[in-house]
C-alpha cells in the first residue's frame, strides 16, 4: 500500500532529494540545483511516494516540483538544468504513473530522461547529444569514425587556420567566466544568462568541490571564446560556452573539439553537450538521447 504526500518545506525537500536521488548526473546533485533555486526560490511541492508495511512508512519514490511563478508546476530549479527524472528505489517502478496522475493542473515538465515504459511513452520534447569515448584516444579517431573524408579535409583545413593565426589555448583561467557570459548572450537570444542572478547562480557553482574545467581561447591576444565543463561519474558535461564566431569563423568549432580532447585526456567515458542543437550538433553527428515532456494545463 502506497501512500503519496506533497512536501513543501526546505529541509525536508532537501532530505527526500539526497535520499532518494540517484546521482546519475550532475544534474541529479542537490548542491549543483540549489545554485539556481536559491535566486528563484519558487514554493516547493515535492511529490513523495511512501510504501506502507507493518506500521511504517518506507519513502520509495520521489518527483521533485516547484511552482512557477506564472503558477504552473515545473521541475526543481528546471532551468537551466536538464535530464529530470523521478527518483525511484528499484522494483517500485509500478508507482509512477500513479505519481504523475497525482499532480494537480497546471504542469509543465521539460526535459525528462525517459528510462522507463511511462516517461518513453511521453511526447517527445527534444533530444540530448552524448558521445561514447570508449575507444576513442584523440579527436581524428572521432573525426574518423563519425565525419565523412571531405568534412574531414575541410574541419582540418579550418583549424590549422586557426592555429596559424596566433590562437592560445589557456585552462582554468576563472575570471574569463565574466567574458564567457558575455559572449554567450550575444550567441543565444534565448541565452539563460542574461540576468546578474542567472550569471551569479553560474558563478557560486565553480566554488563548489566538483572537478570544473575552463577552456578559453585567445586569438592575437584577445579572449575570444571561453567554454565551462564539470567532471562527473566519469562523464565530460559540457554546460556553457560562448564564442566570437562572428569575427573568427570556425571558433566555435575549434573550441568544441578543445573541449573533446579534454575530455579525452581527464579519462571520462562519455562527452555530453548538452540539451538541444544548438546550431552544431547534428553536424558533429553525436548519438541522440530523447526527453521527453509531461504537460496538462
Amino acid at each position: 500500500m502506497f501512500a503519496i504526500k506533497e512536501i513543501n518545506d526546505l529541509v525536508n525537500a532537501e532530505a527526500l532529494w539526497r535520499l532518494l536521488s540517484p546521482g546519475k548526473t550532475i544534474f541529479d546533485t542537490w548542491d549543483f540545483r540549489y545554485c539556481f533555486y536559491k535566486y528563484f526560490p519558487y514554493p516547493l511541492n515535492f511529490y513523495a511516494a511512501y510504501e506502507k508495511r507493518d506500521g511504517e512508512e518506507k519513502p520509495v519514490a520521489l518527483l521533485p516540483l516547484e511552482r512557477h511563478k506564472s503558477g504552473w508546476l515545473e521541475f526543481f530549479a528546471e532551468d537551466p538544468c536538464e535530464e529530470n527524472r523521478l527518483f525511484l528505489r528499484p522494483g517500485y517502478e509500478r508507482i509512477i504513473p500513479r505519481l504523475y496522475r497525482r499532480l494537480p493542473k497546471p504542469v509543465i515538465i521539460y526535459d525528462i530522461s525517459g528510462e522507463d515504459t511511462f516517461t518513453r511513452a511521453l511526447p517527445l520534447e527534444d533530444y540530448k547529444y552524448v558521445l561514447p569515448l570508449n575507444g576513442l584516444r584523440t579527436f581524428n579517431d572521432y573525426a574518423r569514425r563519425r565525419l565523412s573524408t571531405k568534412k574531414q579535409h575541410n574541419w582540418r583545413s579550418e583549424f590549422k587556420r586557426l592555429e596559424a593565426g596566433g590562437l592560445k589555448i589557456i585552462y582554468n583561467r576563472w575570471p574569463d567566466l565574466k567574458k564567457l557570459f558575455k559572449l554567450n548572450v550575444i550567441n543565444f537570444s534565448d541565452s539563460y544568462l542574461q540576468s546578474k542572478e542567472d550569471q551569479q547562480a553560474w558563478s557560486d557553482l565553480i566554488r563548489l568541490p566538483f572537478n570544473w574545467q575552463l577552456v578559453s581561447l585567445e586569438v592575437k591576444g584577445r579572449l575570444a571564446a571561453v567554454a565551462l565543463a564539470v567532471l562527473f561519474n566519469k562523464i565530460y558535461f559540457y554546460l556553457i560556452s560562448g564564442a566570437d564566431s562572428k569575427t573568427i569563423p570556425s571558433l566555435g568549432k575549434y573550441l568544441n573539439k578543445i573541449t573533446l580532447e579534454q575530455a579525452l585526456s581527464l579519462g571520462a567515458e562519455v562527452w555530453d553537450v548538452g540539451l538541444g542543437d544548438c546550431g552544431w550538433k547534428e553536424a558533429w553527428h553525436l548519438d541522440r538521447i530523447s526527453q521527453h515532456q509531461f504537460i496538462r494545463q
